[in-house]
């Protein structure tokens, strides 16, 4: 009788196990460029989540350059993904093209203010809705890398303080050693980079609501970088590839002096050149003349066509908690986009003779601060093509910097509505 009721037992508990499998939601997430230098935190992150919500398994798959596309040929053939990570253009454009579920009907507002500074949800809203989790968010100008042996090289004493000192010591560094020294967005595929340039030094973008970025100062300051592509001082790769990829090969191969941006550029310098990362130092960045600084933030968005949302919303908002980003930034440099983080005892010490530990202490409590300059317009991929077309016309010497900026500001007009 004992043995009967033992095989039962084991029997019921055998089918209980099955149809808690059964009873599993598997939800597909989807980062990018992350894997696999990431992976042990990010599965150390599903796995803290499936802990807390055994009814909920989590399916990780990394992304890299065919992110857009491979997401939109996911939705057309029925096999969306739960949970993707886009940036805030890509964020806006799938937004627009109504590929995305608004997040506040997700998860409660009080919830998302708790967890979330104000200024980094807001980057994420679309025509009054959200439509992203904030992730981990950067500074564009949060610190300034420099190989101390280069300047020592090229004679430069002083480390350049403004932008405009910024790109002397980059003359003069070509001219002396060979190597580039700054290597400022030109032209980015994933958004609209030279438009930073005009914010920096305080020129206006806009003018009652309408593009206004083609008056003679905009012209001038174009041509102030057309003319430093010309004399070889900043590389024309730069027209060809993404200025933060650039920027980290270049540095990383010595053929450049500087990084202007986020403490996560450091990591991936510690670990292609060890040699290079022991010379580098790390300062607050160079301003332009307008005072201000860029930065953004990554989401984290739930498909429409998702077939477990509320699943989705759950471990969208778990990825995201300020324990998570805490423990991010101390991996990669990033900074955290919650409140809580600017206190966290770890983040602020640093090594002061480890470059990315004096970075992360840097940034790491600069979330609440962090602003695009401007919100990515309607019809986002449009507006964006024809504005980078025009601005690599300028530089291959296709148009002028005056008919490129004019052509830019009269699409944006007529398309961003």
């Amino acid at each position: 009788m004992k043995k009967r009721w033992l095989l039962l037992a084991s029997a019921f508990g055998a089918l209980s196990m099955a149809a808690l499998a059964q009873n599993k939601v598997q939800i597909e997430f989807w980062s990018w460029y992350l894997s696999p230098k990431f992976d042990p935190y990010l599965l150390g992150v599903i796995g803290e989540f499936q802990k807390a919500n055994p009814n909920i398994e989590v399916k990780l798959v990394d992304k890299q350059d065919t992110m857009e596309r491979d997401l939109q040929a996911a939705i057309a053939l029925g096999k969306s993904p739960d949970v993707v990570n886009l940036w805030q253009d890509a964020t806006a454009a799938a937004a627009q093209n109504n590929l995305l579920a608004p997040i506040n009907d997700l998860t409660p507002m009080n919830q998302l203010q708790a967890q979330f500074w104000n200024n980094t949800l807001g980057m994420f809203i679309v025509d009054g809705k959200n439509y992203g989790y904030p992730w981990y968010g950067w500074t564009d100008q949060g610190v300034m890398a420099y190989n101390s042996e280069v300047l020592k090289k090229a004679g430069i004493t002083k480390v350049p303080t403004t932008i405009g000192e910024l790109l002397t010591a980059s003359k003069l560094i070509k001219q002396r050693t060979g190597s580039y020294g700054w290597l400022p967005p030109v032209k980015d595929p994933n958004g609209a980079s030279f438009l930073g340039q005009f914010y920096l030094e305080g020129l206006p973008l806009f003018a009652n609501g309408k593009a206004a970025f083609n008056s003679g100062k905009h012209v001038a300051l174009l041509q102030k970088f057309i003319d430093l592509m010309k004399g070889d001082f900043i590389p024309q790769d730069l027209l060809r590839k993404e200025a933060f990829q650039l920027n980290n090969e270049y540095y990383s191969q010595g053929k450049s002096a500087f990084i202007v941006g986020g403490a996560q550029a450091l990591v991936r310098v510690k670990d292609a050149n060890k040699d290079i990362y022991s010379k580098t130092k790390v300062v607050p960045a160079p301003l332009g003349a307008g005072g201000v600084q860029t930065g953004g933030s990554m989401s984290l968005v739930i498909p429409k066509a998702s077939k477990n949302q509320k699943e989705a919303a759950l471990f969208a908002m778990f990825m995201t908690n300020n324990k998570a980003q805490v423990q991010f930034a101390k991996l990669a440099g990033i900074v955290p986009t919650t409140k809580g983080a600017e206190n966290d005892p770890d983040l602020k010490a640093a090594n002061p003779n480890d470059a990315l530990d004096v970075a992360t202490s840097l940034v790491s409590g600069t979330g609440r601060f962090i602003t695009p300059g401007w919100n990515p317009p309607k019809n986002t991929d449009a507006v964006y093509k024809n504005f980078n077309d025009n601005i690599e016309a300028a530089f291959l010497g296709a148009k002028t910097a005056r008919q490129a900026l004019s052509d830019a500001v009269a699409f944006w007009n007529a398309n961003a509505k």
